[in-house]
């Protein structure tokens, strides 16, 4: 597995301008998101099935336009042998290790494997949204000209411009060359899970939290902030998940 995931870091440190400056320029194109192939191009879940138990039912919410999207239909283009191969024996490698550990248990070795995984699960959440176009606010008025843009356009403030969105978009990408995550360890909270039902929430360029039933586990990860103490992460992680249920009961 270890020469695979290599591999795999490789191939994204080779094609990064070859991939952005593709997608950037058609949004739409229809090229691995990792290697730049255009051949034997496949369909990668955003939120892989053994993740969400490949559960039909199961949507997934975008706040900027208050669209739902089936977890089976979010998906991003990759290559077979990328997708199948690569990806492949680094998920397995990652099944298995969840499976057979206690969130105590987890190493520096296997976050940096975890930290990737979620770094990796940012970007394709970003790539989605650059890749679906706004429609309209459900529930509110159609709007023509907002309907062509896509929904990435809409990730910041009033003022966020294209540049914001590919620069994110880039470093992102960026992030997934390297294994090494110890400078974002503290950044990072496993929790062991008793809950019974999938969830999932993230916010782009800032957190992203998943908590896999199947698995007994959940994380929570700060994408771009580094913290002295792992306490005050914890701390702040638990404030945003708070936030995020109560608002859900409310809705």
């Amino acid at each position: 597995m270890e020469r695979k995931f290599r591999l795999l870091r490789t191939r994204i440190k080779k094609s990064q301008k070859q991939v952005m400056d593709r997608i950037i320029k058609e949004h739409q194109a229809d090229l691995c998101l990792l290697c730049g192939s255009d051949t034997e191009i496949t369909r990668e879940h955003v939120i892989p099935q053994w993740a969400f138990e490949a559960a039909p039912d199961k949507q997934l919410l975008s706040t900027k336009n208050n669209q739902y999207t089936n977890y089976i239909k979010a998906t991003i283009p990759a290559c077979k042998s990328c997708n199948s191969d690569l990806l492949g024996a680094f998920e397995d490698s990652l099944k298995r290790m969840l499976l057979s550990k206690e969130p105590e248990d987890i190493s520096g070795y296997d976050c940096d494997f975890i930290i990737w995984w979620l770094q990796y699960l940012g970007f394709k959440l970003q790539v989605m949204d650059l890749r679906n176009r706004f429609l309209r606010y459900k529930g509110k008025q159609y709007v023509p000209y907002l309907a062509q843009i896509p929904v990435a356009m809409f990730w910041g403030d009033i003022d966020t411009t294209p540049n914001d969105v590919f620069r994110i978009l880039r470093k992102s990408r960026r992030n997934l060359t390297s294994k090494w995550k110890d400078k974002k360890y503290n950044s990072l909270m496993i929790f062991k899970s008793k809950n019974e039902s999938f969830s999932f929430f993230h916010k782009v360029n800032e957190f992203i939290f998943i908590q896999m039933p199947q698995m007994k586990i959940a994380f929570f990860f700060f994408f771009n902030r580094e913290f002295e103490q792992h306490e005050q992460a914890h701390e702040e992680c638990m404030q945003i998940i708070k936030h995020v249920w109560e608002s859900d009961r409310e809705s």
